[in-house]
């Protein structure tokens, strides 16, 4: 063989030892970034600090068998169905959200549940001095005479229509408000947790919490990833069941005002318990 091709051959290997050793580097660049919607993570009367921030304690728990991670933000914030689009392609890797059949065959569960059972219990947003109405509310067929306001793209809206509950339907949360105010429909339902600072982000709609009923059903909120992410998944199942163990996970879920407010209502509450039933899921999640 003569000394130009031994070079040729030479410099062929260097070149193929140079790729390979890129495609290595820029796997544990992608792996080091956990990226997410855009989320308003300042303001701890939203839903985003706290996911965001367990996701953070996940993270944090899991560095010396995984490595170090950054949580990196998209710069514009999808609907619900577009995220969970994007997550399918790869473009984001963590959502959260509550579970359903379709979801888990579409995106890979992590099914620990991240609000415990505080998501299974809703109150009524309804319009003020409509009380009586409600207060007439004995069962699940006297609700079904009103109107219940929801977004077309929540589990929630698949679990009341399953439940034969009228149902007026919209994209866009903040639409909801405006919608119950113009007596589109009778009531919004809202997790426990949630509606006591709703009630007063649009003061000027005269919107009130109903006052003797609450909707009770499963549904349990995940961190979701992509189906071929499984690292991701053992990573974040590891993280949490870890935090529960150590107790940084009660710790962080004790210091959301939101859920004091929620967990205290349930303590001491006299209301009407209505039960929807669930949709068909998977298996349950591990609650602690």
């Amino acid at each position: 063989m003569s000394r130009r091709i031994v070079r040729c051959v030479q410099r062929a290997a260097l070149l193929l030892l140079f790729c390979c050793a890129g495609v290595a580097w820029a796997t544990v660049s992608t792996a080091s970034t956990v990226v997410i919607r855009q989320s308003n993570t300042a303001d701890i009367n939203t839903e985003d600090y706290y996911f965001y921030r367990v996701l953070e304690l996940v993270l944090h728990k899991t560095e010396a068998q995984w490595g170090a991670a950054q949580i990196k933000q998209l710069p514009y914030r999808p609907e619900d169905k577009r995220l969970r689009s994007a997550l399918m392609l790869g473009k984001v890797d963590v959502l959260w959200s509550p579970t359903s059949a379709n979801f888990e065959r579409q995106m890979l569960p992590v099914r620990i549940s991240l609000l415990k059972e505080l998501n299974n219990y809703r109150l009524l947003l309804i319009r003020k001095n409509e009380q009586p109405t409600f207060s007439a509310v004995q069962s699940i067929d006297d609700l079904r005479k009103l109107k219940g306001g929801m977004s077309s793209q929540w589990t929630d809206a698949k679990i009341m229509e399953y439940n034969k509950l009228p149902l007026v339907q919209a994209v866009g949360y903040g639409k909801l408000f405006k919608m119950l105010a113009a007596k589109r429909f009778d009531y919004f339902s809202r997790g426990v947790y949630q509606i006591h600072s709703e009630v007063n982000f649009y003061p000027e709609l005269e919107l009130q919490i109903e006052q003797e009923l609450m909707l009770s059903y499963p549904n349990n909120v995940y961190f979701f990833v992509n189906k071929n992410n499984t690292d991701l998944a053992k990573r974040i199942e590891m993280g949490l069941k870890i935090a529960q163990r150590d107790g940084s996970f009660d710790k962080l879920f004790n210091s959301i005002p939101r859920f004091q407010w929620g967990l205290a209502l349930l303590k001491k509450h006299q209301r009407r318990v209505i039960t929807l039933q669930p949709l068909p899921s998977k298996t349950p999640a591990i609650i602690e």
